[in-house]
């Protein structure tokens, strides 16, 4: 079982992952961090009225469950098996940044799909230790990773490298480019991305479930105001370079210097982005397998192996790192995410109110019903 703390942690740093690597909203050039704000309140309406609701009303349940009690066998395989393919597509994608980063920071001759192999095999292994080990595991990371950005952003400061004159003057353009840059794009990346913890929520050990939603919006909050204020610390850094930057806080982090001493701690920025990455891609590894095991009615460590497979074979499609965010960027932000992120489960939400109203109206039918039998057999 996972504990409320756990959670929380995942959720962190779940949401950290990956957007570590981007100047989110870069459209909105230096009011970026106004449009991750602006998504993080549109995510957190969604989270709230939408995915943490669904869980409210079947909290013994994860999705797969769910779908297959209110859309029956065939139709709930369906739409299990498509989360199946989301949930893979996502980590194929942490996968790939994983390892292009990788080679361009770290192992420049080590051949790609070796480097690939290795990462879905460790992602695999914490896999099948089930949920308890991979929240376990989180939960110990989240303080070590935290404690680095706060010392990188430190030096950061101490080098003179941040001049939040960078971020004036506000809404120079206008409210709209930070709108458009914000809805759906941050929405779908890194916000909404909360759907799959439908697949985790179930395995919190507490019973009341409003200490789930509490705990969970909590951690939400910590990573959505942690997020804006790592794109204030890029943009007031690199200012109008942040959005040509293809890693910009490694970028800036180069450009560190006190007293000769402390330099070149780009590697330091690399393990943060790994460590934070990898959490990301086993956390869909995770949902994947699990959702898979649910609907295939077979164990866990089973399950692992063909999503593993097909990860590791995704993970080729991409032809570059760059071919990778454009993709992201350019198509599945737009209109492939938000499908999964927020129609389909609007749609559930809809149908299990709607069945659950017709449960709840026979329920009071049948009481009134019973009693004027028995006034009948009284009299």
């Amino acid at each position: 079982m996972v504990t409320l703390r756990q959670m929380a942690s995942t959720v962190i740093l779940f949401l950290i992952g990956s957007s570590s690597l981007f100047v989110l909203g870069g459209k909105a050039e230096k009011d970026a961090w106004m449009s991750v704000f602006i998504g993080m309140l549109a995510g957190l309406v969604l989270l709230s009225l939408v995915t943490l609701q669904i869980q409210k009303l079947e909290p013994e349940r994860n999705l797969i469950e769910i779908y297959k009690l209110y859309f029956g066998k065939i139709i709930g395989f369906a739409f299990g098996f498509i989360f199946v393919i989301y949930y893979c597509y996502k980590c194929i994608r942490n996968v790939r940044e994983f390892a292009d980063l990788s080679i361009m920071l770290l192992l420049s001759d080590t051949p790609l799909s070796v480097v690939m192999l290795i990462i879905c095999l460790i992602g695999g292994y914490a896999v099948m230790g089930g949920p308890g080990v991979f929240f376990r595991m989180v939960e110990m990371l989240l303080p070590i990773l935290l404690l680095i950005y706060v010392v990188l952003y430190i030096l950061l400061l101490s080098s003179g490298l941040i001049d939040f004159n960078r971020l004036l003057p506000f809404l120079e353009k206008g409210f709209k480019p930070v709108w458009d840059a914000a809805i759906p794009e941050i929405i779908s990346f890194p916000f909404g991305e909360m759907v799959l913890f439908l697949m985790f929520w179930r395995y919190v050990e507490f019973k009341q479930f409003s200490q789930i939603i509490k705990m969970t919006i909590k951690g939400y909050l910590f990573a959505g105001v942690f997020i804006t204020f790592m794109n204030v610390v890029i943009i007031s850094s690199l200012g109008s370079f942040a959005g040509w930057s293809t890693v910009p806080l490694l970028q800036a982090a180069t450009y560190i210097s006190i007293g000769n001493v402390f330099e070149r701690i780009d590697p330091l920025v690399a393990l943060l982005f790994f460590t934070a990455v990898y959490v990301k891609l086993t956390a869909y590894y995770l949902g994947a397998s699990l959702a898979l095991a649910y609907l295939l009615g077979i164990s866990l460590r089973i399950a692992a192996i063909p999503v593993g497979l097909g990860i590791f074979i995704g993970s080729f499609w991409f032809k570059s790192y760059m071919h990778q965010v454009n993709v992201g960027f350019e198509q599945n932000l737009k209109y492939h995410f938000p499908i999964f992120q927020m129609l389909i489960p609007a749609v559930l939400l809809i149908v299990m109110l709607l069945r659950k109203g017709v449960r709840s109206g026979r329920n009071h039918k049948q009481p009134s019903h019973s009693s004027s039998e028995e006034s009948n057999h009284a009299k």
